[in-house]
């Protein structure tokens, strides 16, 4: 999406709902925004306040002076690329609602690969006892681990963080989805707060590469906290430390699953191939053909 356009025009006042859609699809897609006209429909639900249904039988609603002031700064804002994710408070991962800000990264679809493979691998991880735990490092708005315990209800989950804000906005959403008996969040470097032993750690780290963050789009680059995407010179620094510090605190047979940007899962699985500490690594494909989440087993 392009820049500002100038001069913009602002919103005139007694518009309707459907003529405001229509003025903002243009304004976005002048813009250069490729989804204008899914995203017009999105702004003016969340400041109306109306469901799907309710906003499609309402179209001819004159919007108040209000609503046209709120339409206009939330336009504003995004046509200055800020994501829309940010400016609705609001993220779909899968098929429940997230609150975000400028303090967590925005959930993406591939990361639903991440939890589909550790829930499927959940029956053959080792216990201790009757308890399953499981890790979910970097947790940011605590999507992966909320999801992994609303799933899985007889899972336990500590999602550890370093940033204290990232853990604030966490907190928010645990409570949303009343999973405050299963999932812990708790402040710390990697897994240096674990005080018990895990069935399985799983992290979507940083990954990206320090000099390519400011090619990056600017609702990214701009926008999105660069701890949280920062993996250092290769894109894979937190990630292999990850590697090193996991056995010390996994049960035998346990799981380490990571998801990893485009042309990093070989190099990964192969680093772990080689650590005696590891067998069965191995890559899953995600939908766009990306090797997306590398899995190893600690050996026993």
């Amino acid at each position: 999406m392009h820049s500002l356009p100038t001069p913009y025009s602002k919103l005139p006042p007694c518009l309707s709902i459907q003529t405001c859609w229509q003025h903002l699809v243009r304004v976005l897609s002048d813009a250069g925004n490729e989804c204008a006209r899914q995203e017009a429909t999105w702004l003016l639900q969340h400041v109306t306040r109306q469901s799907p249904p309710e906003f499609f039988s309402n179209l001819q609603r004159t919007l108040s002076p209000s609503e046209t002031s709120r339409i206009q700064e939330q336009l504003t804002r995004r046509l200055r690329h800020e994501p829309l994710q940010y400016i609705l408070g609001s993220a779909a991962f899968y098929g429940r609602d997230y609150y975000v800000d400028s303090r967590v990264l925005i959930p993406r679809p591939e990361t639903e690969l991440l939890v589909e493979t550790a829930l499927a691998k959940l029956s053959e991880m080792p216990r201790n006892g009757k308890s399953l735990w499981l890790a979910d490092v970097g947790t940011g708005s605590a999507n992966i681990a909320i999801t992994l315990a609303c799933e899985s209800p007889s899972t336990s989950v500590l999602a550890l963080d370093s940033s204290a804000a990232a853990l604030q906005v966490a907190r928010v959403n645990i409570a949303a989805h009343s999973a405050g008996d299963r999932v812990h969040p708790v402040q710390g470097d990697l897994l240096t707060a674990v005080g018990r032993r895990l069935s399985a750690i799983v992290a979507n780290l940083p990954y990206i590469r320090t000099r390519d963050i400011a090619l990056l789009s600017p609702d990214i680059s701009c926008y999105e906290p660069h701890e949280a995407l920062d993996g250092g010179p290769d894109g894979l620094a937190p990630i292999l430390r990850l590697c090193e510090l996991a056995p010390r605190v996994l049960l035998g047979g346990g799981s380490l699953l990571l998801e990893v940007g485009d042309n990093q899962a070989d190099r990964l699985v192969e680093h772990l191939s080689k650590d005696v500490a590891w067998d069965s690594a191995s890559a899953s494909t995600d939908l766009r053909g990306i090797r997306r989440v590398v899995t190893a087993r600690l050996a026993c």
